[in-house]
C-alpha cells in the first residue's frame, strides 16, 4: 500500500495513550515547532515518516547569503576565464580562489546538517 493510498482512508481507530505532564509538555512542543497536531506528530514518529527540519531564521539567511556569496566567485571566475581567453593579463591566485569556494561549499552543507544533528542529538 503507497503512502497516497493510506493518506485517503479515513482514519477509524484511536488509540489512547498516558504521558507525563513532562512528556505531554515535549510532545507538545514538538508539534507546535514542525506545525504538526499532536495525533501527526505521533503519527510521523511511530511510523517512521521524517519530520519536516527545522531551520532557524540565522541558519536560513547564512545559507542564503553564503549561495550569493558563491554566485559572486563564480561571476569572478568566469570574468577572469573570459579575459584568459581574449589575451588579457589576469594575475589571480586559482589556488586561494579555489580555496575560497570550497569553504563557501563547507560551512553551506555544515548550516544544512546542523537541524539534522540537533534532532537527532535531540532524539537520543
Amino acid at each position: 500500500m503507497t503512502n497516497a493510498s493510506i493518506m485517503r482512508q479515513k482514519r477509524s481507530h484511536r488509540i489512547d495513550i498516558r504521558l507525563t505532564l513532562a512528556e505531554y509538555e515535549k510532545a507538545q512542543l514538538m508539534a507546535d515547532e514542525n506545525n504538526l497536531t499532536m495525533s501527526e506528530l505521533f503519527r510521523a514518529k511511530t511510523l517512521k515518516n521524517r519530520l519536516p527540519r527545522r531551520v532557524t531564521k540565522v541558519a536560513g539567511q547564512t545559507y542564503w547569503e553564503l549561495g550569493k556569496i558563491g554566485n559572486n566567485l563564480n561571476q569572478i571566475a568566469k570574468a577572469i576565464n573570459t579575459s584568459v581567453l581574449m589575451g588579457e593579463p589576469v594575475v589571480v591566485d586559482r589556488a586561494l580562489l579555489s580555496q575560497v569556494r570550497d569553504l563557501v561549499k563547507q560551512v553551506r552543507r555544515e548550516i544544512a546538517e546542523i537541524d539534522l544533528i540537533t534532532d537527532l542529538q535531540d532524539e537520543g
